[in-house]
């Protein structure tokens, strides 16, 4: 049941992001520096018998402040609704580090092992804060985050074949960018479209990691990178995939190839040879040469198409262009200057010919 009642709180917050702060270009008292502080304190009273813990571990409790200080100022740049999704973000970080370094009972006191873990966790997790909130491109970008943990139970253990070397729990972290500000129909429609939900519940065993980066920002377009991770707990490895996710602010959609390409120019054609030439480099000590079939059911897909101010980079997750698993995914990118005779007069900057 616990990993049905977080599962709902994912998609609660989902709803939250995508179309609960219709205000949220408001900033008031309420993410005030003070308040935001209160609200990170974890060793205020009334945090309960794992903070009160924490909080006897001076370690921990400076490791812990420094996270705080970070996304307070982090806070002082977006809304009211976006600092309490920081707030949000940071308590259920903080609850699933718990869990996932093994800390099952809240009032249990953690062992030196446990206690190393969080601290490890703690370290790497300051920079995450450092870097919560980012302008770029004219927009205040804020880092959206689903933390989850469940245990490993002694059934999953067994089930999996890991035994007593299966871990204390599986691990959901989710991330995926949120504009903050005035939330104009075109912001609402982005904040939409990359928002990322589970793809696979906690009781199923498996850690399923997502994480992104902003390629492009500008007023016509957005286009955004997201790499994806899972593993099964027993399996023989794990998985990974990428997409891009690329908005037309203008229009408040998805890319299309009709709004890159011209058609009837053999843009597919081109992006095929070039990839199936790159490709062939890439991997030439390897003697692998893509199928061009393959590559070309890849290169010619818009989710697959990262845009940047140089040019196009086309994504090729594992098993996308005719490899074995074990050379994993790779990617071609492709001045705009070399696409020219290809692309749509009227595609958006940094894409059209002019811009």
């Amino acid at each position: 049941m616990r990993g049905v009642r977080l599962a709902g709180a994912s998609l609660a917050f989902l709803a939250l992001v995508a179309c609960g702060d219709r205000g949220g270009e408001d900033k008031t008292d309420q993410s005030s520096a003070e308040r935001i502080s209160a609200a990170l304190d974890v060793c205020a009273e009334g945090r309960g018998e794992f903070a009160q813990h924490l909080c006897e571990n001076q370690t921990l409790v400076g490791l812990d402040t420094n996270v705080r200080e970070a996304i307070v100022a982090a806070a002082a740049n977006v809304s009211d609704a976006g600092a309490q999704m920081l707030v949000q973000n940071q308590t259920r970080w903080r609850e699933a580090q718990r869990i996932a370094c093994g800390i099952i009972d809240p009032e249990a006191e953690p062992t030196p092992e446990q206690q190393a873990c969080l601290e490890s966790e703690y370290r790497a997790r300051l920079q995450d804060a450092e870097t919560a909130v980012q302008d770029i491109g004219g927009y205040t970008f804020q880092r959206m985050e689903l933390v989850d943990a469940t245990p490993v139970t002694a059934e999953v253990a067994s089930a999996t074949g890991l035994g007593d070397d299966a871990p204390p729990a599986v691990l959901r972290d989710i991330r995926f960018p949120r504009i903050d500000g005035q939330q104009t129909p075109a912001i609402q429609r982005f904040n939409e479209l990359v928002a990322q939900s589970p793809q696979f519940r906690l009781e199923d065993a498996t850690n399923e990691v997502v994480d992104y980066r902003i390629a492009y920002a500008g007023p016509e377009l957005i286009s955004v990178r997201f790499d994806m991770a899972n593993d099964t707990l027993g399996a023989a490895h794990g998985n990974n995939t990428s997409k891009a996710v690329t908005v037309l602010m203008t229009e408040g959609r998805a890319l299309t190839a009709n709004d890159v390409f011209r058609a009837g120019t053999g843009w597919e054609r081109f992006l095929t040879q070039r990839a199936v030439g790159e490709i062939s480099r890439q991997y030439r000590e390897d003697g692998f040469v893509p199928p061009e079939r393959d590559v070309q059911e890849s290169a010619t897909k818009p989710h697959l198409w990262l845009i940047t101010e140089q040019g196009l980079t086309l994504l090729f997750p594992p098993y996308s262009f005719g490899a074995p698993y074990v050379m994993g995914g790779t990617e071609v990118s492709i001045p705009w200057a070399d696409l020219r005779p290809y692309l749509n007069p009227a595609a958006p900057a940094p894409i059209r010919p002019s811009a």
